[in-house]
């Protein structure tokens, strides 16, 4: 038999000032807080006025980009296990509007308090409200840094970042990563990609397969 979700344990782990809330504010959070299951590739976008609430991502990992007119993407960040997605709810501020994609990199549980519900909590609760804009300046703050590293740092050094950023997330050494993938984290076109990576192998820095990239010098990767 399948376990019953505990949404207030879940709710607890996942906010810092859930023990600062009344009973009431508790129990409405959790009375509306939406569970779906959103099969890997599944897309979903946020902005134009319109809010998904808070969302916390249970189970799963989640890429978090910007699309271009042009129709290209750019990865800001990404989310797994026990992470709160706290700009799907930026545009419940006052003059904030934030346009993000997000893309369901496994299969994914995510959990999202409705705006209508999150923003009666953040308007009665001062612990709230700081959490919630402290949240949103923390990620401000990174992308800003990713844009900064777009402008002043050459593309070798993306692609070593990004390789190391799906070290870290996988656990291993062995990537299970297209060049498509990395093109996106680093902000550059595929054939670069694919060529700064057969220079990485030459300096072997690097095993390459088909879909797959191997790491074997991190440390020579994390000088780059």
């Amino acid at each position: 038999m399948k376990a019953a979700i505990n949404m207030e344990e879940i709710l607890a782990e996942a906010f810092p000032f859930w023990n600062s809330l009344t009973e009431k504010q508790k129990k409405d959070i959790q009375e509306h807080t939406i569970e779906n299951f959103c099969p890997r590739k599944t897309m979903l976008h946020f902005g134009g006025g319109e809010c998904a609430g808070v969302q916390i991502i249970r189970k799963g990992q989640v890429r978090v980009f910007i699309t271009s007119p042009g129709g290209g993407d750019i990865t800001l960040f990404r989310l797994v296990d026990g992470d709160v997605s706290i700009l799907s709810a930026a545009c419940m501020l006052n003059g904030m509007d934030v346009e993000l994609d997000m893309e369901m990199e496994t299969d994914c549980i995510i959990c999202t308090i409705p705006k209508s519900v999150y923003k009666t909590v953040y308007d009665e609760s001062g612990a709230v409200k700081e959490y919630t804009l402290e949240m949103i300046s923390e990620k401000f703050s990174d992308i800003m840094w990713l844009f900064n590293e777009f402008v002043f740092s050459n593309v070798a050094s993306r692609i070593a970042g990004a390789l190391m950023e799906h070290r870290a997330l996988s656990g291993g050494e062995m990537l299970n990563i297209t060049h498509e993938t990395l093109a996106k984290d680093a902000g550059t076109a595929r054939e670069v990609v694919t060529r700064v990576l057969k220079q990485f192998q030459k300096d072997g820095l690097v095993k390459l397969t088909r879909g797959k990239v191997e790491i074997l010098d991190a440390a020579g990767l994390g000088r780059i």
